[in-house]
């Protein structure tokens, strides 16, 4: 151990080498119980394409932007069509 001296404190750091142990097979197990379920729930897919999502909102976020600098207002950008659903023109 090693005692740092400081005016308002004294702080002690360990300085012996951290010892890794392994872990227990009943850790291992669980998470690899984890992992399948949260792939089953996922259906494979664990993270979304965090660049394609990324362009998407950039291409909304433009297009909000020309609206507002033009004056000419449509649909809302940030509004979701549901499946199936047409655009309303200004309804």
């Amino acid at each position: 151990m090693v005692e740092l001296n400081n005016p308002s404190k004294s702080v002690e750091i360990d300085k012996r080498p951290h010892q890794m142990r392994p872990s227990s097979r009943e850790r291992f197990e669980r998470l690899l119980q984890f992992r399948e379920k949260l792939e089953l729930e996922t259906n494979g897919q664990l993270f979304e394409d965090s660049v394609e999502i990324l362009r998407q909102e950039r291409a909304k976020r433009t297009e909000q932007l020309m609206q507002v600098a033009t004056g000419q207002y449509g649909k809302d950008p940030y509004a979701e069509d549901l499946p199936g659903e047409q655009p309303r023109n200004g309804i």
